[in-house]
């Protein structure tokens, strides 16, 4: 009788844990507005987690520059409704793509196509 309640307690925390994860998105938290995103995300290193020579910045005047694949990245970005838009201009131009960012603990999540489109994640550095 005891193993039997082990295992019916084991079953139901695996459960809720398995629900809670599903319900905050797999321990991200969705950035939906530019003050917020500004403040994770301005400034900060975010770099390819298998390989942090690729790398970009965002910085506060809009722009955006890094290496990718050896060679500079250089575009735009501006805050859209609860959206990071940007363009690039370098290593070849890609026209703008609205993308949804979410974070957790030294990660960033984007999906791109405004939320409706591909998943990145990238690990954030300083």
């Amino acid at each position: 009788m005891r193993q039997l309640f082990k295992i019916v307690a084991l079953s139901a925390s695996t459960i809720l844990l398995a629900t809670a994860t599903f319900a905050t998105g797999g321990g991200y938290s969705e950035v939906t507005d530019k003050a917020s995103f500004e403040e994770k995300f301005v400034g900060v290193k975010i770099m390819d987690p298998e390989d942090d020579a690729n790398y970009f910045v965002v910085r506060d005047d809009g722009s955006i520059e890094g290496v990718w694949n050896g060679k500079e990245l250089k575009g735009e970005w501006r805050w859209e409704d609860t959206y990071f838009c940007r363009s690039l201009s370098a290593p070849r131009p890609a026209p703008e793509d609205c993308q949804s960012w979410s974070i957790s603990e030294g990660k960033a999540r984007l999906v791109r196509n405004r939320g409706d489109g591909d998943e990145t994640i990238y690990a954030l550095g300083k």
